[in-house]
């Protein structure tokens, strides 16, 4: 019984595969035939025809469409829910009017937003910009809220690191960090849940973190925004903790009957 993760989700999935007693990798090719998947954290490689035991928490489709952050309007079309388009752009070409004055670029969906530059409609658009995608005004604060089976479970405020924390691009590489904040203490929380929870419903997640920005009313939308919506995301220890105690509680019996860490059993093999 395995826990398959993507790269980027390494740490934190070999961190939970041992925390549940279970086996782990990241490449699904090296599994045998007897191998059953019970957490697919990120990873969504084809299962091969060898391997009948996918899961479906969360499953390789759902995955394949939380990944795709540059399609994510087009998931979320039928809601309500509000969502940057991402405009295919190649030089020279003319800026969509849906874009307004001031837009942003992108030049690759990089990890951390490294690529993201704050662009001007009649500007110099940098060379290799793939996307064009809305600026929005008025975003007071942001958060990543984590959905697990139906329900937000831990909510996370982002904060400026330091005073060079750029006011607009607030991502980690340009000076911005994630810290715990209380449900109930997070303005709108009702309607932030529940955004939070049909986003993941809509793309067939068990479990994600919702990158999402309230924008104020007066200048802004009056509305919660989902930037992206990530199936690995990063788990401190407590968060760890958390995720494990629920996937005992929701996953299928097979798991359930995996003794937790400490018990006598402690210290058996994990399963295949």
């Amino acid at each position: 019984m395995y826990v398959l993760a993507s790269k980027s989700g390494i740490i934190t999935g070999r961190r939970l595969a041992k925390k549940l007693g279970l086996k782990f990798q990241i490449d699904i090719n090296k599994l045998n035939s007897e191998s059953s998947i019970v957490i697919r954290y990120g990873n969504a490689q084809q299962l091969p025809t060898s391997i009948s035991n996918d899961t479906d928490c969360n499953s390789r489709a759902s995955i394949i469409r939380a990944s795709a952050k540059h399609k994510l309007s087009d998931y979320l079309e039928d809601t309500d829910i509000v969502c940057p388009k991402y405009f295919p752009y190649r030089q020279g070409q003319i800026i969509p009017k849906e874009l307004g004055e001031n837009f942003l670029g992108r030049k690759r969906l990089h990890r951390a937003g490294r690529d993201i530059t704050v662009l001007k409609r009649g500007g110099v658009i940098p060379v290799k910009t793939e996307f064009l995608v809305p600026l929005y005004d008025n975003i007071i604060r942001e958060y990543r809220v984590h959905v697990a089976f139906g329900n937000v479970v831990k909510v996370m405020r982002k904060y400026p690191i330091d005073d060079k924390a750029d006011p607009i691009i607030k991502t980690a590489a340009f000076g911005w960090q994630y810290k715990r904040s209380a449900v109930k203490k997070v303005q709108c929380s009702k309607a932030m849940i529940k955004t939070a929870v049909k986003a993941a419903e809509v793309l067939g997640l068990e479990f994600c973190g919702v990158d999402m920005a309230w924008s104020g009313k007066e200048t802004g939308l009056g509305n919660w925004i989902i930037w992206e919506i990530n199936s690995a995301p990063s788990l401190n220890t407590d968060s760890l903790n958390l995720y494990a105690d629920l996937f005992r509680e929701n996953l299928p019996e097979r798991l359930n009957e995996i003794r937790k860490p400490n018990s006598n059993n402690s210290g058996s093999k994990p399963s295949s």
